[in-house]
């Protein structure tokens, strides 16, 4: 659960300022595209996204789950700070990047713990699979 939670604060984190760099100007310094709403409402949504993954088996209910906090969450930070942004559009993106990277994730651990019981069994000696 850690493990997941881990990987939706630093998703969040990259998410948040690659959107962030969008709305400011190009010679804004790294520091001010960190502190803003917008990467905070993403690493949020990274920690409830990693959280509910950790409890659920499907990769398509992650991402759908995810797109649905994502929009909760920015929405909350425009009635909490007036920020101006369309909050569903970017919630949204926001959460379906985040359930994206959640579903990649599954997906190569389901692979590599596959690979490391296939080659268990090769050293076990069933080398003949027909």
């Amino acid at each position: 659960m850690v493990r997941k939670i881990l990987i939706g604060i630093l998703a969040g984190f990259l998410i948040g300022v690659f959107t962030t760099s969008f709305f400011l100007p190009v010679t804004t310094p790294f520091t001010e595209l960190v502190l803003t709403k917008i990467t905070a409402a993403s690493i949020i949504t990274g920690v409830l996204t990693g959280i509910y993954a950790s409890f659920s088996k499907s990769k398509l209910q992650v991402f759908l789950i995810s797109i649905a906090i994502g929009i909760t969450v920015f929405y909350a930070k425009y009635l909490i700070t007036g920020h101006h942004f369309d909050p569903v559009t970017m919630g949204a993106f926001t959460g379906a990047l985040l359930g994206g990277v959640f579903a990649i994730v599954r997906k190569i651990t389901h692979s590599v713990k596959l690979y490391k019981r296939l080659n268990r069994l090769r050293q076990r000696g069933f080398k003949s699979y027909s």
